[in-house]
């Protein structure tokens, strides 16, 4: 598979992430933190911008690993660095889909 495929799969699983996330909430809430105030005005746009900041949380949590790899096998094609950021971009767009439609409990909610 090409490299441009691998990172389309990182990407897309990325952008559901954001849709779906626990975090997306969270972040709304806190939206008059780092939002300015003329944008607070529109609940779509919140939403929205919301969803692209936990989508750009979750790309660059699933990096760290890739990057850890990367750094320490000393890969010099860096496809293998890239099937680690897939395979952990999947696992946490799987881990928010999971918590959306009810088969994960939130956590601490015992």
């Amino acid at each position: 598979m090409e490299r441009h495929n691998i990172f389309s799969i990182v990407l897309l699983s990325s952008a559901i992430n954001g849709m779906v996330s626990p975090a997306t909430t969270i972040v709304a809430i806190f939206a008059w933190v780092w939002m300015p105030p003329f944008l607070l005005g529109s609940a779509g746009l919140v939403l929205f911008a919301s969803m692209l900041v936990t989508s750009t949380g979750a790309l660059l949590l699933a990096g760290v690993p890739a990057a850890l790899f990367e750094r320490l096998a000393g890969d010099p094609t860096g496809r293998n660095a890239l099937w680690i950021w897939a395979c952990a971009s999947v696992a946490l767009m799987l881990g928010s889909l999971g918590w959306r439609f009810g088969h994960m409990p939130l956590p601490g909610a015992g």
